[in-house]
């Protein structure tokens, strides 16, 4: 069996599908210090890419806590996963203004996608839709400043949910 996309990676796809989706609806730019509209990068990983661009959500997956049985007799559970979300930008006070957006964004829930290879076009994987990933916020704040922090450090702010899932 070759594991492809599972739960977890399904779930960071379907939030960077989403905000991607909306920001391009929406347009959504952010100034940089010359006055100049940047268009708002999504990204998932982890680790910080240093040749991303600024500004930019980086979306992942950070842990998954037990998840009980629904009910006595069933193998189904009530799973939740906790999704952070670093928001990092070029001005002072535009993270929180994005940190508002993302909020916004996922509020009422985000639609979880299985996604699988597609063997005519590779690049575009084939969808199905899984379910709706009811979001709990956690904490949503500013990330303080430390000396000599570097650009993508210096306007940063941290949004932590807890997504349920049933299944």
């Amino acid at each position: 069996m070759i594991l492809t996309w599972q739960l977890s990676t399904n779930i960071e796809n379907s939030i960077i599908e989403l905000l991607r989706a909306e920001a391009h609806e929406q347009s959504l730019q952010l100034l940089d210090v010359n006055g100049v509209a940047q268009n708002v990068n999504i990204y998932a990983g982890r680790e910080l890419n240093n040749n991303w661009n600024l500004p930019l959500i980086q979306v992942y997956l950070d842990s998954k806590p037990d998840a009980g049985r629904l009910e006595i007799g069933t193998n189904k559970r009530l799973r939740s996963f906790q999704v952070i979300f670093d928001i990092r930008t070029l001005l002072p006070g535009q993270e929180s203004n994005l940190a508002d957006w993302v909020e916004e964004t996922i509020n009422d829930g985000i639609k979880i996608h299985d996604y699988t290879p597609n063997s005519i076009n590779p690049d575009v994987p084939s969808t199905v839709l899984l379910g709706l990933g009811r979001v709990d916020f956690i904490s949503s704040l500013p990330v303080p400043l430390f000396d000599n922090a570097d650009k993508f450090d210096q306007n940063r702010y941290r949004i932590t949910i807890k997504l349920w899932m049933n299944g």
